[in-house]
This record gives structure tokens, C-alpha cells and sequence, in this order.
């Protein structure tokens, strides 16, 4: 993970609480960015770039 790196740390280096709050805060970031209001079909594509997202 990026949060690691500038400790020096492989990405798959934390365990157990620490990595449980991180994937609480990808998880956080990942339902913030994604349209509302899309089919789950169109929230697809627009997570691995296809379309474009609404203003």
C-alpha cells in the first residue's frame, strides 16, 4: 500500500488492526468516488475507466 512505502514497507506488510483500518479507509475512499444513481453495469465501467463520470 502507498501509505507504507515511505516507511520503507512492502504493501503487504500490515496485519491484523493496522490492516483492517486501512482497508476501512480504501473502502471509504473507493464509495466516495463512484457516481450514484448509475446501474450496477454502468458502475462497473466507470470503475475500471470506460465511461465518463457525471459532473
Amino acid at each position: 500500500m502507498l501509505v507504507m512505502a515511505p516507511e520503507g514497507r512492502r504493501w503487504n506488510d500490515g496485519r491484523g488492526k493496522e490492516k483492517a483500518e486501512l482497508r476501512t479507509r480504501f473502502d471509504a475512499l473507493v464509495a466516495s468516488s463512484y457516481d450514484k444513481g448509475r446501474s450496477d453495469f454502468e458502475a462497473a465501467l466507470d470503475a475500471i475507466g470506460v465511461i465518463e463520470r457525471r459532473s
